[in-house]
């Protein structure tokens, strides 16, 4: 944590004609200012709540970065992420009823376990539905790269020059995040008039296809995946 702060350079300094007074105006030097920079190493309680000893690094590298840039997000990530907590939330909850009524045994048992498969029904679906949405896209790239390539002047079937390290999020069953990492020459494109896909191994990613047509490097990321398979 690199931390600001100023230090005098001259002090003030006391009059001989009045030594009850103490006067601003220095003879030789004001009370000048200078920044000073120094690093330190907080303990947890002191970083707060927000932070962890995992991300207090005992080197403090420059090298020890690394550089990553959001460059998608997916249209409905929100709205996927509420409906999942939300019906994860009342799953939970019919799944908990269920031993509850069994005991009282006033309800039929085919009763009870039809209640609780339809508690968690909506849950299924809806991650059955929405398990190939991209939450978000991270290229592990600086900024100033990504702002560079995307400010190039490229035909559209233009690829990208290099490999790049790509972390592609979907939600999990209880609306939380999970990033899959890949090269991009790992990924391929299975994309069909309806939507734009990608996979890497057995797993599918399902993007917007507007999206990634308005950005000018997303454009480059697919148009090398759809050059690659007709390569192959």
């Amino acid at each position: 944590m690199r931390t600001t702060f100023f230090q005098p350079l001259a002090k003030f300094r006391v009059s001989s004609s009045s030594p009850t007074c103490l006067k601003s105006s220095v003879l030789t030097s004001q009370y000048l200012l200078r920044p000073c920079f120094y690093s330190t190493q907080i303990d947890k309680k002191a970083a707060g709540a927000f932070t962890s000893n995992k991300h207090i690094s005992k080197d403090n590298n420059e090298s020890s970065v690394i550089n990553k840039t959001l460059v998608y997000i997916g249209p409905f990530s929100e709205t996927i992420r509420r409906y999942k907590m939300t019906a994860s939330l009342f799953g939970i909850c019919g799944i908990c009823a269920v031993p509850a009524l069994l005991s009282t045994g006033e309800a039929p048992a085919i009763s009870v376990a039809l209640a609780g498969a339809s508690a968690i029904a909506p849950s299924i679906f809806i991650h059955w539905y929405t398990k190939d949405n991209v939450a978000s896209l991270i290229a592990y790239e600086d900024i100033k790269t990504i702002e560079r390539l995307r400010k190039q002047r490229l035909p559209a079937s233009a690829r990208m020059d290099k490999d790049i390290w790509l972390g592609i999020e979907t939600w999990t069953f209880f609306g939380s995040k999970k990033e899959h990492n890949m090269w991009l020459s790992q990924l391929s494109d299975i994309s069909n008039p309806k939507a734009m896909r990608w996979q890497c191994g057995k797993q599918r990613f399902t993007l917007e296809r507007d999206i990634i047509n308005a950005d000018p490097f997303l454009k480059r990321l697919a148009s090398s995946l759809s050059q690659k398979n007709r390569l192959v």
